[in-house]
Parts: C-alpha cells; structure tokens; sequence
C-alpha cells in the first residue's frame, strides 16, 4: 500500500546503525555508550499522572530540554545520528534515537530489543517537559559524612531515585535493572555532569560487572582535592570541584620516599604477588614486557626513585617496582650482582677489545663495532671493578657499568626478549569510579536485594535490563 512505502525501513536503519558503532576517534573507542544515554534521557522525563514527558516527541531537539543540565554533551550524540537521518528522512528524530540505543546495545552483546516504530517529532519547543524531571545523582545530599562514612542525605538521595523511577511507573527492582545496565557502559566526564571516570573496566560490552563489582570491591569516598589520585596514575577519577564520588583506589601511606641507597643494584628476589609486571619504562603506564613470577631472582642494574616507589632496571631490559607507590615491598636484595655467561642483544652500537683489561678502561677498541639488534653469545664474565666485561666469538665487549643508566646490552631471557619483545596485557587494576547515587543500591535494603540477584546473574539481568529499557522507551508512545 502507499502507507507501507511511507514507512521508514527499521530494518535497513539499524543494520546502518549496528555498522558504525564502533569509532576509533571517540570514548573508548565506541559511540554505543553515549546512544544508548541519549535515548535513556529523552524517555525519563515521563510522568504517568499526566501522561507527559517520554520519547514520544523528539523534544530533546528543542532549546529548552536541549539545555537541562542532566544533558549535557549530549548534542554530540544527535550529530552522530544526523548522517542516518539525511538517508532515511521518514524515520523521526525520537524513533532514530530509540533505535540507535537498541542498535547499541546489541552490538555490545547485550539484549535484542524488539523496535517498535510510530514516533512524531514535535515542531516546536511547546511539547518539552520541565527540566528537572531527569535523576540528579546530588539530590539530597549534605556535606560531610555519617557515622559508617557515607556522605549525609544518602537515604534522601535513595528517595529521590525511587521518586523518580516512581513517576515514570518502575518498581525497585526495574530502577536498579536500568542503572545496572545502563551504568555497564560509558564514563562520566568533568566538562559534562562533573563526575569522572567509567563505572566499569569495559565500559563498551554489556555485563553485570557493575553491579558485581559494587558488591565485590573496596570503594573509597573522594573529592576535586584528592591529588594524590595523580600520583598512581587515576586522575581521570577526579571531579570538578565540589563534587564527591566513590573510586576502587587505596590512598598511598603518608609515607617519606623510601632512600634509594638502601637498595643498591644486586641480586633481588620476587616476594609480591604471583607475578609482577617488567614495564618497558619505569613509569606505570608503560607497557608491561614480561611477568617476574614469585620465587624467581632478578638482576637490578640501576635503581631510580620515582615519588614514594623505587623501580629497577632488569639485566634482560624493562623496570620492576622494588617497592610499589603504596610503600609495598615486592622484591627483596639476596646479594651483589653476579654475571654468568649468556646469551646477550646489543642495545647500542658495541665495541669489541682484544683483552677484558681494554674493554674494562674503554681503550682501544679493535676492527667495527657491533652493530645495534646483534645477538652475542658470552662463554666468559670478568668483572673489572665497576664494569662487566664479556668474551664473545669476535672479542670482549662490556656487558655493565655501574656509572651508567644505559645498558649496552641485554640479556636474553626466554619469553621476554628472545624473539623481540612481546606485550602482555597489564595487570594492574583498571580505573573505575561509583556515584554516590549508585552506591545507594548497595546501601539501601529495598534496592540490595535486586543488586545481588544481578551481581549473580549475568543472563537475568540481560533478560530483564532488555525488558525494562524497552518499556523506558516507550513509556507514552
């Protein structure tokens, strides 16, 4: 019929949608999160006392809710959207959205949610709901913190969800479904709501970790003036000033930094955790090369203070935390350095002498150099006060020199730097933050009870998430 060849193509739409989702250029590499909110906040505004509200309109176009606080940033979600909307200009703007969030969170493994099309844009600024109608993670709270530590007004904060979620006709158990799921994706950012930082480790792929991890980890209360999130490579977990929020972090022991001195380069043995990490630099963001694992002996060459931590340089290349930046010993000296013969890679263009005595002074050198990248296998060590000196096929070559942070070579370890270098995923613990108005549903005994089936159980919250996000976007319609 001529209607049915009016009918925008949902089908096509979202096979569109589902293909540029991942983004390189944008937030963790994927505009699925920043979608799947914008549909979230065009449909929250519903209130069922007078039927207004909701994603039926499209209203967030307009100025007036364009400009709710709550939204900020989220104009760039509907540019992103815009291109589709030049293809397909029979689908509404408030379809397009609700389509777009249902597209995201099937490419990120969550919930098919069936689409159900048929919503008018609004033409002008006369449909938008009042501001305020959106949950505000601040409602209620006051400054300070009560007697367990929590900050004072949580209990006010825990109404104001259930008021919210009320108006628009969830139960408990719906509310706290839509913010497990929903809080599985995306960040929050200081030039937006103020907050900073994803809830969870992968803030791109549907999961229950969020509720699992609320329940699980250690959470700290921070503010702006938490500086020392800086020093442990978590900045990203400070908000703009004033605000407060949970982060999965242990504040460093005031601690003074401990004397180099008292860790001279020697023989150290690993006393931390299973495995530690060798980072190409000395600096924790640096990628991990290779995993120490406890009971193994290293080689420290040169030891370096970096704040409160003291970090090695390895013999086979890459640094290792002596003591971590919490004050943590992870490797304990077993005696001077020894140097058995080996298997070594040059680092820097080397030098080859007749004898170890012309290789230990730096003397004449013989014939070229060797170059960079060239594997050389030592049959003898000799040390010569503060150098190392080793006998390869074409001569000796110094292999140490206690003056020098540079090592002219390295040596070669099996499943470090045998066949080149390989990277290792870190081990360190990702970056993660949790409003206050999420730790409610931990506090709360009404919401607890829903965050714990959820923590358990990744396929009911799927199931159930899919169920309530669909009626969210369709509260009205």
């Amino acid at each position: 019929s001529a209607m049915s060849f009016l009918k925008p193509n949902y089908g096509k739409i979202r096979k569109e949608l589902l293909a540029m989702m991942d983004a390189p250029e944008w937030d963790d590499g994927s505009y699925a999160p920043v979608l799947i909110r914008l549909a979230w906040h065009s449909s929250a505004t519903y209130d069922k006392a007078d039927n207004t509200g909701g994603s039926k309109y499209g209203t967030m176009r307009f100025w007036p809710e364009a400009s709710d606080p709550d939204n900020a940033g989220l104009h760039l979600a509907r540019a992103i959207l815009e291109p589709i909307k030049m293809r397909h200009p029979r689908i509404s703007h408030a379809d397009l959205w609700v389509l777009a969030a249902y597209a995201a969170i099937e490419h990120t493994g969550g919930p098919v949610i069936p689409f159900r099309g048929g919503r008018v844009d609004a033409r002008g600024p006369d449909q938008c709901p009042p501001n305020g109608r959106l949950p505000n993670p601040n409602t209620g709270l006051a400054p300070g913190v009560d007697s367990d530590g929590r900050p004072n007004g949580w209990r006010n904060l825990a109404q104001h969800i259930r008021d919210v979620f009320g108006r628009m006709g969830f139960t408990d158990r719906e509310a706290v479904v839509l913010l497990c799921g929903g809080h599985a994706y995306g960040r929050c950012h200081t030039d937006r709501s103020g907050f900073a930082g994803p809830w969870v480790e992968e803030p791109t792929k549907f999961s229950n970790e969020y509720a699992k991890d609320m329940i699980e980890d250690d959470w700290l209360l921070i503010s702006d003036e938490d500086v020392w999130l800086d020093s442990i490579g978590a900045s990203e977990l400070r908000p703009a000033t004033g605000l407060r929020q949970y982060v999965n972090k242990k504040k460093p022991l005031k601690q003074s930094a401990p004397w180099v001195s008292s860790y001279p380069p020697g023989m150290y043995k690993v006393v931390g955790p299973k495995f530690i990490n060798l980072r190409r630099e000395p600096d924790v963001g640096s990628d991990v090369i290779g995993h120490p694992e406890e009971g193994s002996v290293v080689r420290i060459l040169t030891v370096r203070l970096f704040g409160t931590a003291v970090r090695g340089l390895v013999d086979c290349g890459g640094w290792v935390s002596i003591i971590g930046t919490k004050g943590v010993e992870f490797l304990k000296r077993q005696g001077d350095l020894t140097f058995p013969p080996g298997q070594f890679l040059v680092k820097q263009d080397a030098a080859v002498y007749d004898s170890a005595g012309a290789a230990a002074k730096g003397g004449e050198a013989k014939g070229p150099k060797l170059p960079k990248g060239t594997k050389v296998d030592v049959a003898e060590v000799q040390q010569h006060g503060k150098h190392v000196v080793g006998k390869g096929p074409s001569g000796w070559i110094r292999l140490y020199d206690a003056d020098k942070v540079e090592v002219p070579v390295q040596r070669v370890v099996a499943g470090v730097n045998e066949n080149g270098e390989r990277i290792f995923e870190d081990g360190g613990e990702a970056n993660q933050m949790m409003l206050v108005s999420d730790m409610v549903l931990l506090w709360d005994d009404g919401f607890r009870q829903h965050l714990t089936d959820f923590a358990e159980d990744e396929d009911k919250l799927a199931t159930e998430f899919g169920a309530a996000y669909k009626k969210l976007t369709e509260l009205g319609c």
